[in-house]
């Protein structure tokens, strides 16, 4: 007996017209859309995740926010519960039926042929080799809004004046007064590296020029890893104040952590006026927002940290950690500068590779391996080895947990070890 389809899916089953706008337009170009991530971005590519309002009847269980520049912390989060299979066949039977991951606005076709005249000017500039825009729509009622995409790809040698041009043309475009206010997010890539920014129509852009320039100084210096920038620390109003820019310098490849540490050695040596920003040090540059991969960074979660470049005893760390390992492992380094009110001064976190995990011999031999390493003179270290099955191995080291923690029975020897109560 076939099952009787809910109204929610009665309702996407097809494109239709009415109250809601119509689904149907090009199928393929909105596939990927990039995300804002926890504030800040330097790019997330929703590979195998994505969102939809659920006004709408779209599966999906995470509502899209309204504005969008809000935490989605992809993977992690309870409210996702489909699974890549599930995601997989909705993506084909949107290419079967023509459908968009996007609805037409109330004034698309004029926002399209708009696109144009943005793609035209951008093309037309010296060093760009493609340019692409859309407006897409996120129907909410009242609270509906555009969003301006804008994706560039620069020739190879393309100099860094002509990537700062490419942001004062977009925010120069003479678009209608209503235009302005609406989010734009610009994406420009040369060979592996890029630039990621973003702002309101109408309001000055010399913060993310400044930074698509810089960027492409980095770039054009051959430092020998990918480097990533990111304009993205953002105000309630979208202006620039206060802006931190990120920047990750990535390696390539999760088993050559030190083309990255080496690339940073240079970039510091070479260009000590950027060490003003959050620098993150990386393996590789992941598209799927649910890949683990090794990174040092600063600690996100902390407001106060100070932005500046990685010390050399950190990329050390980092290096040790990955390149003398007993068993394969994914290392997470959290810088936390100044020290936090337990006086913790790094979080690390250690995986095991994706769809694997570490057996109880493993996890004790990467903790005999590690935790000398930490074990420093005034370092408060919370080290964590996850595990995908059963408790973790959790050591706070140098420092005292808070009274009525649960131990493990894993955590136990290095704790009383290492802990300091």
């Amino acid at each position: 007996m076939p099952r009787r389809a809910r109204p929610s899916e009665s309702r996407r089953s097809s494109c239709r017209i009415g109250p809601e706008p119509a689904y149907c337009r090009n199928a393929t170009s909105n596939l990927i859309f990039p995300i804002i991530l926890h504030r800040r971005l330097i790019r997330a590519v929703m590979t195998n995740s994505y969102v939809c309002n659920p006004r709408t009847g779209c599966p999906w269980s995470m509502p899209l926010p309204l504005d969008p520049k809000p935490v989605l912390a992809a993977g992690r989060m309870s409210g996702m519960r489909f699974t890549l299979p599930t995601i997989v066949s909705m993506m084909v039977a949107i290419l079967l039926t023509g459908c968009s991951l996007f609805p037409q606005g109330p004034d698309q076709a004029e926002r399209n042929r708009w696109s144009r005249v943005i793609e035209k000017a951008i093309a037309a500039l010296p060093g760009v080799a493609d340019a692409s825009h859309s407006f897409d729509y996120f129907p909410y009622g009242d609270n509906s809004y555009y969003l301006s995409k804008l994706d560039v790809r620069l020739d190879d040698e393309a100099a860094p004046a002509e990537a700062a041009s490419v942001v004062r043309v977009m925010a120069a475009q003479q678009l209608p007064p209503q235009y302005h206010g609406e989010s734009t997010l610009i994406s420009i890539d040369r060979g592996t590296d890029s630039y990621f920014g973003d702002w309101r129509f109408g309001r000055n852009v010399d913060v993310e020029a400044n930074g698509a320039f810089n960027w492409a100084r980095l770039s054009a210096a051959r430092t020998g890893a990918r480097i990533h920038w990111s304009n993205s620390e953002f105000t309630a109003t979208g202006d620039a104040d206060g802006l931190t820019e990120m920047i990750s310098v990535r390696a390539g490849s999760e088993t050559e952590p030190r083309r990255a540490t080496a690339a940073m050695r240079r970039i510091i040596e070479g260009f000590p006026e950027l060490a003003s920003n959050d620098w993150t040090v990386a393996s590789v540059h992941s598209e799927k927002l649910t890949k683990s991969h090794s990174k040092l960074e600063p600690s996100l979660v902390h407001g106060d940290r100070r932005p500046r470049f990685p010390s050399e005893s950190e990329l050390e760390l980092w290096e040790r950690l990955l390149t003398d390992p007993p068993t394969p492992a994914i290392v997470e380094v959290s810088v936390i500068d100044p020290p936090d009110a337990a006086g913790r001064t790094m979080k690390v976190m250690v995986f095991p590779p994706d769809r694997e995990e570490f057996s109880p011999a493993q996890a004790r031999e990467l903790a005999e391996r590690h935790l000398p390493y930490l074990a420093g003179p005034g370092a408060v270290v919370d080290y964590d080895i996850v595990a995908r099955h059963g408790p973790d191995l959790v050591v706070l080291v140098g420092g005292c947990p808070e009274p009525g923690r649960d131990i493990s029975p894993e955590s136990t020897p290095f704790a009383r070890l290492y802990e300091r109560c």
